[in-house]
């Protein structure tokens, strides 16, 4: 998918952002990580400015900015956080950890990737007014909306009808499309998850981008699964576009699915759940139970997803409490 246009932009304000927080904090920082890295991650965010500065800059040269605003957004929520930071351990198979946190005798191993690329953004909105009219239903539905032709009369009409009979009845994972005179397709609905607000909430449809980010998100969980310290708390951050939250929700929990096998929530009808295609679906990777998303935007804040540990241990405990005071 092609980058936003203001992909650059963005990327330019965060390391200005970054680089202040740096040069204030620099030394008290350096009481709680060696000087040396302190200073090396400087040396990377004036590079990444040099290069955000230039006329042309190579997707290759991004791609590294990217990488260096996803790590100093770590280290500085570690260290404004009060935790002594230790910057790539290495584990007993020879792999290496982002970062070691430390706090009160909680201890965190952080890794630290980069949302699969290319990666998803924001969409401008494409619902049109007359389409909007569904959101009257009260079903809570998300409903992704893709727009390729602008019906008109009649056929707008009878396309809403249509659809108002879709909605009213459909489940997760159920789709319809509309198409025009010349039976082209000209507008398709996709029911893509539940909704808490109670009626129907109309999306734009993202579809392609995200079924096909879907397992880009597993990959590089993986990865980071991979370089897991043995014995230890690990939390896996992935830094990305707000686009590719909802991608990366659904890698790591699984698809929106009805669930028979739960009551309904008070004055609803059916269960909603996850299905068993996430990174955390199971028990095999019981090992992960702390995630984060994080948006590589100025004043985005981390979004953690948390696993209570099924273990009565008081370490697992700890680092739970310590990653919620840092990333909730």
């Amino acid at each position: 998918m092609a980058r936003a246009p203001h992909d650059r932009t963005v990327l330019e304000k965060l390391v200005k952002r970054l680089d202040r927080a740096f040069a204030v904090r620099a030394s008290t920082w350096s009481e709680r990580i060696d000087p040396t890295t302190l200073r090396g991650f400087r040396r990377a965010l004036d590079a990444a400015g040099e290069a955000l500065a230039a006329k042309d800059v190579a997707e290759t040269r991004l791609d590294r900015v990217r990488a260096v605003c996803a790590e100093c957004l770590v280290a500085e929520r570690l260290l404004e956080a009060d935790c002594r930071v230790v910057y790539e351990l290495e584990t007993p198979s020879g792999r290496h950890v982002d970062f070691r946190a430390e706090r009160e005798g909680a201890t965190i191993d952080i890794h630290v990737k980069r949302a699969p690329q290319p990666t998803l953004h924001d969409q401008p909105g494409v619902v049109t007014p007359a389409w909007r009219a569904l959101e009257d239903v009260q079903r809570g539905l998300v409903v992704a909306v893709a727009l390729t032709k602008h019906l008109r009369g009649r056929a707008l009409h009878a396309a809403l009808d249509e659809a108002f009979d879709f909605v009213e009845q459909a489940s997760v994972g159920d789709e319809i499309a509309f198409r025009d005179a010349e039976a082209r397709t000209a507008a398709r609905l996709r029911v893509i998850a539940p909704s808490p607000s109670g009626h129907v909430e109309l999306v734009p449809d993202q579809s392609a981008s995200f079924d096909s980010h879907v397992p880009r998100f597993q990959s590089t969980l993986r990865k980071a699964f991979a370089q897991f310290m043995p014995r230890s708390e690990n939390l896996i951050v992935v830094c990305g576009s707000t686009g590719g939250f909802e991608a990366f929700a659904t890698a790591l929990l699984g698809s929106h699915i009805e669930r028979w096998d739960r009551r309904p929530r008070p004055g609803e009808l059916v269960a909603y759940g996850r299905g068993g295609d996430g990174f955390w679906s199971g028990s095999m990777r019981n090992q992960s139970r702390l995630a984060v998303y994080w948006a590589l935007e100025p004043l985005a804040q981390p979004l953690l997803f948390a696993r209570e540990p099924r273990a009565t241990a008081d370490r697992a405990k700890d680092a739970l409490a310590l990653a919620r005071s840092i990333f909730a």
